[in-house]
């Protein structure tokens, strides 16, 4: 799939997003998680529970990647996600093929929803607060994932949800959000668009 990539958000270039390196540990993230995906497509449904939490709970999203996708995109990105642990420092920019650049989104995007399930473990009376979301985030070294933490009320909403991750992984990568979700899930869907969605996050 071809990605139009440009400045979704003033302010955000995606040349940072792109021009960075991963590093091994995300790689390594990655790698571990496609060989669970492929185990868990392996096993008799009996079996899968004791799977399905570990990935669950290390790889959040990973679930709906894996039963999205399909085995042979799982072991498309699994061949990537090698790759990329062979070449840790390589920028995500040159990472081209699809698979590898799905990869590079799904390892920042883990991360962010990570973010968000400490933070309402820590606060779980501001669990749907941006605004606390924020002081939160910048009072933790972060941001790396969450450059200028202050305008994510702003630029996400008020309200803190999981697809407040895939919005700023959006605007850090200068895509739109069905883009992204095309690239992630390999499809769309009715999780492309809703009403309180941004209007920067779709395609004009």
């Amino acid at each position: 799939m071809t990605l139009t990539i440009r400045v979704r958000v003033p302010g955000f270039d995606p040349e940072e997003f792109w021009q960075a390196s991963p590093g091994r540990e995300p790689w390594q993230a990655m790698v571990d998680k496609y060989t669970v995906l492929a185990q868990l497509a392996a096993l008799p449904e009996h079996e899968r529970a004791p799977t399905l939490r570990e990935a669950a709970s290390r790889w959040p999203g990973s679930l709906r990647e894996g039963e999205l996708i399909g085995p042979e995109r799982v072991d498309a990105r699994a061949t990537a996600a090698a790759a990329g642990l062979a070449e840790p420092e390589r920028p995500r920019a040159r990472w081209t093929e699809e698979p590898a650049r799905a990869v590079v989104c799904w390892a920042t995007l883990h991360l962010l929803i990570e973010d968000q399930l400490r933070f309402r473990a820590a606060e779980p009376q501001h669990a749907r607060d941006s605004e606390a979301f924020a002081r939160w985030i910048a009072a933790r070294d972060a941001s790396e994932r969450w450059p200028d933490p202050a305008r994510i009320p702003t630029l996400l909403g008020p309200k803190l949800r999981v697809r407040s991750a895939y919005l700023w992984l959006a605007a850090r990568a200068g895509l739109d959000l069905p883009s992204l979700n095309a690239l992630l899930l390999a499809r769309a869907g009715h999780w492309d668009r809703r009403p309180d969605d941004p209007s920067w996050s779709h395609p004009s």
